[in-house]
C-alpha cells in the first residue's frame, strides 16, 4: 500500500493487498479526514463491499479514468 498526496487529493494504492486489507485501509484514511479533501483510490477491482461502507459514513465513490487494468475511484464526502 502507498499513499502521496496530489492537487487532487489524498492517493491511496491498495492494488496487490489481500481481502480485507483494502476496506480497512480505505475506510481507515477516509476517517482519518477532517476538511473537505478527496481521496483517490487505486484498486485492482470493482470494491463492491466498500459503497456501503462509506454511505454510512457520509461519504461517496466515483469511478473516474485511470490505468489500463486498474479501478480508479474518486471518494468524497457526501453533500
Amino acid at each position: 500500500m502507498k499513499r502521496w498526496t496530489e492537487a487532487d487529493g489524498i492517493h491511496i494504492d491498495v492494488r496487490g493487498l489481500s481481502a480485507p486489507q483494502p476496506l480497512v485501509q480505505i475506510l481507515s484514511l477516509v476517517r482519518s479526514i477532517d476538511d473537505d479533501r478527496t481521496v483517490v483510490v487505486h484498486h485492482d477491482r470493482d470494491p463492491q463491499l466498500l459503497y456501503p461502507e462509506l454511505a454510512e459514513i457520509g461519504w461517496s465513490a466515483e469511478i473516474v479514468d485511470g490505468e489500463p487494468g486498474e479501478v480508479r475511484l474518486r471518494l468524497s464526502r457526501s453533500a
